[in-house]
């Protein structure tokens, strides 16, 4: 009866052993994927018209506000990227994936809040000093040009 359970306990413990030596070699060869590193693509922009004007000032409390003239009708779209510091971290807003339609109109304004919203409760992100502004002008045939400044509060 001894011999029996013996052989029994050593029978497991072989099986358990292979069992977990199968597991193990079986997880430590799969293949690595190879690591791909995609290519960044900088899109060289020109300058815009010496005729648009771009101003930007402070609102209201925690509000900028992005004044554009002299488009003379050539522009069809802006896309903005406002960035700033607030508490020692970096700070962002943009116009997403919508940009500003001027449908050829000469000027706009858009009002742009340095904080976040979530649920209809906004908070301000303290002690803005400075931003710095890139539009990014299309035209009706597709062309694009950049303006960037920074802009000191």
């Amino acid at each position: 009866m001894k011999n029996k359970k013996l052989f029994i306990v050593i029978g497991l413990g072989v099986l358990l052993g292979l069992t977990g030596f199968l597991v193990w070699r079986t997880l430590s060869t799969q293949p690595q994927q190879p690591t791909v590193e995609k290519e960044v693509v900088q899109e060289d922009l020109e300058p815009i018209d010496p005729a648009i004007k771009v101003d930007v000032k402070e609102s209201k409390a925690n509000t900028i506000l992005i004044s554009v003239s002299g488009m003379g009708g050539k522009v069809e779209s802006v896309s903005y990227e406002v960035t700033y510091e607030s508490g020692g971290i970096v700070q962002g807003v943009n116009s997403g994936s919508k940009p500003i339609v001027t449908a050829l109109q000469d000027a706009f304004e858009r009002e742009v809040y340095l904080g976040t919203c979530s649920r209809n409760v906004c908070r301000p992100h303290p002690g803005v000093k400075s931003v710095t502004v890139v539009l990014e002008f299309h035209n009706a045939s597709g062309k694009k040009s950049q303006f960037s400044k920074e802009y000191q509060l």
